[in-house]
């Protein structure tokens, strides 16, 4: 038996798309200015890049690689924002698939190793033509991310957009990763110290 949609957050009626989480230390998780450093799939300078993980297990994943935690004690000290939008599936990329992925010449592998230049090129070429990409999560195997291009800002969980750049957008809770992610987390290579994603 499905669970229940949670009350706080149901979704309007129509195709309801992807639901991504996100955490953020800031009062908004969206990004409107180009990027001031590197990740997976931008390089310093780019348009905005907005990184969501498709679970919040993931979302925490990225913090936990991210601030390199390795312990439960560590995660004890952790009080962070997690985000949840709702995004429409038109124009995005679907790299989980084999068959897309041969098609724009980059494997899985490729799609979660620390060099992030397969991605980063891939980028470029995909940029004018969809609004972002699904991808396997780096950070938590068995996970996907959901990277948008281009600057985005949130709008009430409850509204509809009238714009591609309004996402429906909602902090649902403020806290700690759960217990037991740290060990499941895929790490980074020391060299790799600093990057996002």
């Amino acid at each position: 038996m499905a669970p229940d949609a949670l009350p706080l957050f149901p979704l309007p009626d129509g195709p309801a798309g992807l639901v991504g989480f996100r955490y953020s230390s800031y009062d908004i998780p969206f990004w409107v200015r180009p990027n001031t450093r590197a990740g997976r799939w931008n390089r310093e300078g780019d348009d905005p890049t907005q990184y969501w993980s498709l679970t919040a297990e993931g979302a925490w994943a990225e913090l936990i690689r991210h601030e390199d935690l390795r312990s439960e004690r560590e995660l004890d000290l952790v009080r962070m924002s997690i985000w949840t939008c709702r995004v429409p599936c038109a124009m995005l990329a679907d790299l989980r698939d084999p068959a897309l992925q041969v098609e724009h010449g980059v494997t899985e592998e490729q799609l979660v190793a620390d060099d992030w230049a397969a991605c980063q090129d891939l980028s470029v070429r995909l940029r004018p033509l969809v609004r972002g990409v699904i991808a396997p999560s780096a950070a938590l195997p068995g996970h996907d991310s959901l990277t948008l291009f281009g600057p985005r800002r949130p709008i009430d969980w409850r509204t509809a957009p009238a714009l591609a750049s309004a996402i429906p957008t909602a902090r649902i809770a403020i806290g700690r990763p759960p217990s037991g992610l740290v060990d499941r987390v895929r790490r980074r290579q020391a060299s790799q110290e600093g990057r996002l994603f």
